[in-house]
C-alpha cells in the first residue's frame, strides 16, 4: 500500500471522468508506440498519434475543462495530451541541447496502461500461459546447480497466473449461460455458440488444457520434482552457499524456499480442481445449449414450447391475466381429469414392473413344517426310494394315476423320488410333458410317468 499511497492525486482524475475511454485509447496508442522508440517519444510526436487515431471520429473532452484551460482553440489532440500530463499519467521533460519537449511515462503509470491493455485485449498474453513453463523452470532448478531461487520464483509466477486465468475462465462461464436465454430464434443462438462459446472458450482458452500443454502430462512430474528438491539437502546447501554470498541470511533463505515450494504444490493442486471444475461446467453448458436448441425448434409445435410462450408472454403484461381466466374451462375434462395439461413425472419403472402378473401369495411355513421337511429328506434311504418306485413299474414304467396315493408315507416317497430323478445315477427318470394334477383325497400331485433307466440298473 505505501507505493499506492505515492500515487498523486489528480492521477485518479481520469477514472472519475465521463471521458475517461477517450484518455485510456490516448494512453494504449501512445504506449504502442513507446515501446519501439527506445521508450522516448517527443511532444510533436504523441499529438500526431492522438491526431490520427481520432482522425475517423469527433470527440470533445470539453466537459473536463477546467479555469486553467484559457485556450479553447487549440487541437483536441493537444488538449488531450496536455490532459494527460496534468493528472500526471505522462510527464514531460525538456531536452535543451536539442530544443524539443519529450514525453515519457512513469513507471507506475505504466502499470496501469498494462492493465488496461488486458482488458481491452485479454487474449494477446495467452499464449505464454503454458504448464511447460513450471516444468521447465523447476527442472532446471533442480538440475543446474548454478541457478538461484529466480527459476522457483517464475514457477511460482506462471503457476499464479494460469490458476488466475482458469479462475477467469471459470467465473466468466455463467455470461454463456446468460446469452441462452437472451437469443428468441435457432439462428442467432446457433450463430452465439458457434462464434462466441466455441471460439472464446474451446479454441482459445480451453485449447490450452486439452492441447499437447495437457495440465495431466506434467501434473505427476512437477509433483516428483518439487518433493525430490524437498528431500534434496545437497541442493538446498549449494543454493544457501550462493544466496548467503550475496548476504542474504540463513534462515530466511530456508524460509523463502520452502515456503515457494509449498506455494507451487499448493498451485497445482489448485489448477486441478478447477479444470475439474471447467469441465463440469462446459458440460452443463453443452446440455443447457442441446435443450435450449430443442425448444427453439418446437416452440410452435408442441403443447409444451406453447405453454411456456404464453407463460413468458404473461410474464410482463399483467392485463392477459383477466382474459385467461374468463376463457379457462374448469369444467373441462382435460383440467379435472388425470389426463391434465401438466402430470407430476413419477419414478421410472421397470419393464417387469408395467407387466401385469398375477400375484401368488405363499402361506408363510410355520417351525413345525420347516422341521418336518428337513426330518422327511433324512428320514428314507436312497433303497427305500428306489424300491417305491421301481416295486410299482409295470414294463418298465410307472404311471402315477395307476396306483393311487392312500398314505402320508408314499406321499412323501413320491415327493423325495421326483427329486431324486433328476440326478445322473438315478436308476429312473421322469417323462418330460405337461402333466395333469391328479386330486385323491388330501393328496393332490401330478401325473407323471416313471421311465427305467437301463444305463443306470
Amino acid at each position: 500500500m505505501k507505493e499506492i499511497l505515492k500515487l498523486p492525486h489528480q492521477f485518479w482524475s481520469v477514472f472519475s471522468s465521463r471521458n475517461r475511454y477517450i484518455y485510456m485509447e490516448a494512453l494504449l496508442t501512445i504506449y504502442d508506440e513507446y515501446l519501439y522508440n527506445d521508450y522516448f517519444l517527443t511532444k510533436e510526436t504523441c499529438i500526431l498519434l492522438i491526431a490520427e487515431h481520432f482522425t475517423d471520429r469527433i470527440v470533445d473532452i470539453s466537459a473536463d475543462d477546467e479555469e486553467q484551460d484559457v485556450d479553447n482553440m487549440e487541437p483536441m489532440a493537444t488538449k488531450i495530451l496536455n490532459r494527460l500530463i496534468r493528472y500526471t499519467w505522462l510527464k514531460k521533460v525538456e531536452d535543451y541541447s536539442s530544443f524539443k519537449t519529450n514525453i515519457i511515462i512513469p513507471d507506475y503509470a505504466s502499470v496501469f496502461i498494462e492493465t488496461i491493455k488486458k482488458l481491452s485485449n485479454p487474449d494477446s498474453d495467452e499464449k505464454d500461459l503454458y504448464i511447460q513453463n513450471v516444468y521447465t523452470n523447476i527442472y532446471s532448478f533442480y538440475y543446474d546447480t548454478k541457478a538461484g531461487m529466480e527459476l522457483l520464483r517464475a514457477a511460482l509466477i506462471n503457476t499464479t497466473r494460469l490458476n488466475r486465468a482458469l479462475q477467469d475462465m471459470l467465473h466468466n462461464m455463467d455470461q454463456f449461460f446468460g446469452a441462452l436465454l437472451e437469443k428468441n430464434n435457432y439462428e442467432d443462438l446457433l450463430s452465439e455458440h458457434l462464434n462466441v462459446y466455441v471460439d472464446t472458450i474451446v479454441n482459445k482458452k480451453y485449447s490450452l488444457l486439452k492441447t499437447s500443454d495437457n495440465f495431466y502430462i506434467y501434473k505427476n512430474d512437477i509433483k516428483k520434482l518439487l518433493r525430490t528438491i524437498g528431500e534434496d539437502e545437497n541442493r538446498l546447501f549449494l543454493l544457501k552457499h550462493k544466496m548467503m554470498a550475496e548476504g542474504k541470511k540463513e534462515e530466511d533463505i530456508e524460509n523463502e524456499f520452502t515456503d515457494i515450494l509449498y506455494e507451487i504444490d499448493r498451485g497445482i493442486i489448485n489448477m486441478e480442481k478447477r479444470i475439474t471444475h471447467i469441465d463440469t461446467e462446459h458440460s452443463k453448458y453443452i446440455r443447457a445449449t442441446v435443450s435450449r436448441l430443442e425448444y427453439l425448434l418446437n416452440s410452435d409445435n408442441s403443447l409444451q414450447g406453447n405453454v411456456i410462450a404464453l407463460l413468458n408472454l404473461m410474464s410482463g403484461m399483467n392485463e392477459l391475466y383477466p382474459l385467461v381466466a374468463s376463457s379457462v374451462m374448469m369444467n373441462d375434462a382435460t383440467i379435472i381429469s388425470t389426463d391434465s395439461l401438466y402430470k407430476k413425472r413419477g419414478k421410472r419403472k421397470l419393464f417387469e414392473e408395467t407387466v401385469e402378473t398375477e400375484v401368488e401369495t405363499e402361506e408363510e411355513l410355520s417351525k413345525e413344517d420347516i422341521l418336518r421337511i428337513n426330518r422327511n429328506k433324512s428320514r428314507y434311504s436312497k433303497a427305500q426310494i428306489e424300491e417305491f418306485i421301481l416295486n410299482k413299474m409295470e414294463g418298465d414304467i410307472y404311471r402315477t394315476k395307476e396306483h393311487a396315493i392312500d398314505t402320508d408315507e408314499e406321499f412323501e416317497l413320491l415327493i423325495l423320488a421326483y427329486d431324486y430323478s433328476i440326478r445322473r445315477n438315478s436308476p429312473f427318470h421322469v417323462v418330460p410333458g405337461v402333466k395333469d394334477t391328479i386330486n385323491n383325497g388330501k393328496y393332490s400331485y401330478p401325473d407323471m410317468i416313471f421311465e427305467k433307466n437301463s444305463s443306470n440298473l
